[in-house]
């Protein structure tokens, strides 16, 4: 995964975290690299999560997942929604719990994915997109790419566009995806192909999220202060 070229933020614990900030704190999580300061900030619930032993997978519950998601900028999980997307929308991609009666941190981060993709698609059109690039959810390693990997990716790209423009149109948008697929080694051209659509779907989707909570503040009478 190429570097994400933009100025690095010390997560608070308060909402508003950007994708790149969580995406970042799961890859930190699943390494078990989590600074000291971030365990002591986290929620009960997560501080056993912190001190698992070296190469013992984490776990994260369907409510550590839900509090983490809600983090995120303009974000609303609630723990229901998201066991029914896992027992029946999206049962196929995602599996039973992978750590004993735990998420895995790759799990996590397709539920991430799901929650960004189903402001923009239904979940016919999101099964696709995630067949597209994930298999066996049991076996990650036949992916084409990783749900964590995925989600670092179209994070990164989106803050980098965001950084460059206000304005995102599909020839900047697929100039963007083309150098990071560039960057990135050990896919084919076919492979390639198949994150590039996936990228783009999530970017516009990104984009969809914060266009609805623009919106969704001027309802409620914030004069769409951001």
């Amino acid at each position: 995964m190429q570097e994400c070229r933009k100025k690095r933020v010390c997560l608070g614990m308060g909402k508003e975290w950007t994708r790149m900030e969580l995406a970042e704190f799961l890859a930190k999580m699943e390494q078990g690299t989590l600074s000291v300061e971030k365990r002591q900030d986290m929620p009960k619930s997560f501080q056993n999560i912190s001190f698992k032993k070296e190469k013992e997978e984490v776990g994260l519950t369907m409510s550590n997942i839900v509090w983490l998601g809600n983090q995120l900028e303009s974000a609303h999980y609630t723990e229901p929604a998201l066991k029914n997307w896992v027992k029946r929308e999206i049962k196929e991609y995602i599996g039973a719990p992978q750590v004993g009666r735990k998420y895995s941190v790759q799990q996590a981060a397709l539920l991430f994915i799901v929650k960004d993709l189903k402001v923009l698609l239904d979940f016919e059109a999101i099964r696709k997109v995630l067949g597209s690039i994930f298999n066996n959810p049991v076996e990650r390693a036949d992916d084409i790419i990783s749900p964590l990997k995925f989600y670092q990716g179209y994070a990164c790209l989106y803050e980098q566009l965001m950084q460059k423009t206000d304005l995102l149109t599909e020839s900047i948008i697929k100039q963007e995806i083309e150098q990071f697929l560039r960057a990135e080694d050990g896919f084919s051209v076919e492979d390639k192909g198949k994150i590039f659509d996936a990228m783009m779907v999530a970017t516009l989707a990104v984009r969809t999220n914060f266009l609805k909570a623009w919106a969704q503040r001027y309802v409620m009478g914030e004069n769409g202060k951001e």
